[in-house]
């Protein structure tokens, strides 16, 4: 939905993300003004576990921006990646602190949408911090989005997502569950060719057991 750029704040002299609106996004008037809203409502979510939105607004050529945290440890999705799966002490704490910052956003009527490794971002001193609260409620109930359907990633979604219904705070634990799934193999319960059949399978089959999650289950 944007491009992300590291910037630095001259007069604070910290680094900052400033993540800029995707062309596509910003011709959409509902998208823009959702969009305002929402990051608005973001930034008051003040917690250690979530990505914290300094401030919005638009550039003078008419691109709209949002600075936020800069979090220099990349994303959970890149950790799995790189070190497969994580141990499950590790996988655990992650999951709670990604549980926290959602319940944070579920006690003022927030709900994320896509959480998935991506959008879970780790600090210098690798704590986890869900981020793009703002930029995802935006699209999720825009017309460049369409339905709950069509937003949001196959992989992660809840089955009342996939199916197009009204999604809530469970939705997101669902989600989350997803997210522990793959820490803990390194591998997405569901996969298919293409996104609408990935995101059926939520619907209608169990998840398959993998072998990683076998072992450490037996050795609890």
């Amino acid at each position: 939905m944007a491009q992300v750029f590291l910037a630095h704040d001259r007069i604070l002299g910290h680094d900052l993300a400033l993540k800029v609106l995707r062309e596509h996004y910003v011709k959409d008037a509902q998208f823009v003004e959702r969009f305002r809203r929402e990051a608005q409502s973001a930034a008051a979510l003040n917690h250690p576990n979530v990505v914290q939105v300094y401030d919005q607004g638009r550039f003078a050529d008419g691109r709209y921006y949002i600075v936020m945290e800069y979090v220099p440890g990349g994303n959970l999705k890149d950790r799995i990646d790189r070190t497969g799966p994580l141990d499950p002490l590790e996988a655990t704490r992650f999951a709670s602190q990604i549980a926290e910052a959602l319940r944070v956003a579920h006690e003022r009527g927030m709900v994320h949408r896509d959480i998935k490794p991506q959008n879970v971002l780790l600090n210098a001193a690798g704590e986890a911090k869900v981020a793009d609260f703002g930029i995802v409620l935006a699209a999720s109930t825009s017309s460049t989005s369409g339905t709950n359907l069509v937003f949001g990633t196959a992989s992660y979604m809840s089955p009342e997502q996939a199916m197009g219904k009204r999604v809530g705070p469970q939705s997101d634990l669902y989600s989350l569950g997803v997210v522990l799934y793959e820490m803990l193999t390194s591998a997405v319960p569901f996969e298919a060719e293409g996104s609408l059949a990935t995101a059926m399978k939520h619907v209608i089959e169990p998840p398959l057991p993998q072998e990683n999650a076998t072992l450490w289950y037996r050795r609890g």
